[in-house]
């Protein structure tokens, strides 16, 4: 249970907020490449941390995210014109490269005035199909070495879509492996994704442990495995990166990063190292069974009132997630389709702050059992990176270099019964992993 003052620090991202400089630290997926397909298309609006932004590639192929407005009277460049060195303000031609800088006023005489004007910028770069933005001061650290970033395209694939909730509501779910059971799960059939053990759908209380690493946590569940032990070992990373262990499946994982307070960017990764990822399983997420949600890309307006383009669920609140309470669900005996279309409904509906506009949970009226360990260990670890200017630099200089984020997942069937003795035992492959750096 948390109090009313760590639930407005943990869920609260805008500027000058203590996790939106935690944000604010690490380089962000913003949007993904294909949103940009070529030089000169038309740009991209999103949203991050609080602020508009939009995103586009001029006429040379260079990347821009800057303000979503013009300095001259704010108007939205949106509408404007992409052009070979920048995008141009349709309202009174202003032009402005990928570094924020005008370059000419149609309007003003006077250019001399141009080099005066400046909208905030950020710096772009691409990997993995993916565009990332750092939005902090100074000096960027070295790119995550995230164990997927530099696979060929055949053996990853990530995909983004709108959550109508708090980042932190949907970075909990992943280290709530007790939900799995119940939730994803189909008790006439015993039958879980593919990314579990059937064990998963027998032992419905598994014993569930954290165990802080430098910049996370092990979200550990052990559950009875005939006469052994069924091990499943997640890596949570600071400040919203998960790592999510797979039997049979590419290794997949996800990143919940904040377009303000009370919407999120939901974002999976899944790779496969001994090869290309597999038809079977591109065929499960194709029907929209696990990650993403069956959606449609196109302009959304938030709750806050601003239009961004994204990729919006089919499934939503404002149609009940499509629940077919009469069918047989493909997964669950919710009705609802989904993976995560199942855990939208729970996360979106959650009982919320007052004020927040059903946004963000009401976390002093909670009544936290043992399995939600991991939960309470985050948010721990999340306010106490955060709870000074040396504790935040602390963790600036764990993931300057990179290899913090190179941490693989854990699926074992095992005879040993202690977590400690079993995480020594394993060790090796839960700590970072070597990797070749990755340049940016």
């Amino acid at each position: 249970m948390a109090n009313p003052n760590q639930t407005d620090t943990l869920t609260q991202v805008g500027p000058g907020t203590k996790v939106g400089a935690l944000f604010r630290s690490i380089w962000l997926p913003a949007l993904l490449s294909s949103q940009l397909p070529h030089a000169g298309c038309a740009p991209v609006r999103i949203k991050l941390l609080g602020e508009e932004l939009l995103a586009f590639r001029d006429g040379q192929g260079e990347l821009g995210i800057v303000q979503a407005n013009c300095a001259h009277r704010l108007v939205p460049l949106f509408y404007g014109k992409v052009e070979q060195k920048g995008i141009r303000c349709n309202y009174h031609g202003w032009l402005y490269d990928v570094k924020g800088q005008c370059l000419d006023m149609l309007n003003e005489s006077n250019k001399a005035v141009c080099e005066k004007v400046r909208i905030t910028s950020y710096k772009a770069v691409e990997k993995a199909d993916i565009v990332w933005v750092y939005m902090g001061e100074g000096e960027a650290p070295a790119f995550p070495r995230f164990p997927w970033i530099d696979l060929p395209k055949s053996q990853r694939n990530a995909t983004v879509w709108i959550q109508e909730s708090n980042w932190l509501q949907g970075m909990e779910g992943e280290l709530d492996s007790s939900h799995v059971s119940i939730l994803h799960t189909n008790p006439s059939t015993l039958a879980t994704s593919p990314v579990h053990r059937p064990y998963s759908a027998v032992d419905l209380t598994p014993k569930l442990y954290a165990k802080a690493t430098p910049i996370g946590l092990l979200a550990i569940a052990r559950r009875r495995a005939d006469e052994q032990f069924y091990w499943r070992v997640a890596q949570f990373m600071a400040p919203a990166f998960s790592s999510i262990p797979s039997v049979d499946f590419p290794v997949g994982g996800r990143a919940f990063i904040p377009i303000d307070d009370h919407n999120t960017y939901t974002w999976d990764f899944n790779y496969y190292t001994k090869g290309d990822l597999p038809q079977a399983f591109l065929d499960y997420v194709g029907k929209g069974l696990a990650f993403p949600p069956e959606s449609e890309y196109r302009p959304h307006r938030l709750n806050t009132g601003t239009i961004i383009d994204t990729f919006v669920p089919v499934r939503t609140a404002e149609n009940n997630y499509l629940i077919d309470r009469e069918g047989a669900s493909l997964s669950s005996p919710t009705g609802i389709h989904g993976l995560n279309d199942q855990d939208r409904a729970m996360q979106e509906g959650m009982l919320a702050v007052e004020g927040s506009e059903g946004r963000i949970v009401d976390r002093s009226k909670e009544f936290l059992v043992a399995t939600d360990v991991a939960i309470v260990r985050a948010r721990r670890k999340i306010l106490d990176i955060v709870k000074s200017e040396d504790s935040l630099a602390e963790f600036r200089q764990a993931i300057q270099d990179g290899t913090a984020y190179s941490v693989i997942p854990l699926d074992v069937v095992s005879p040993l019964a202690e977590m400690d003795e079993f995480v020594d035992a394993y060790q090796a492959e839960l700590a970072p992993q070597a990797t070749a750096e990755a340049p940016v």
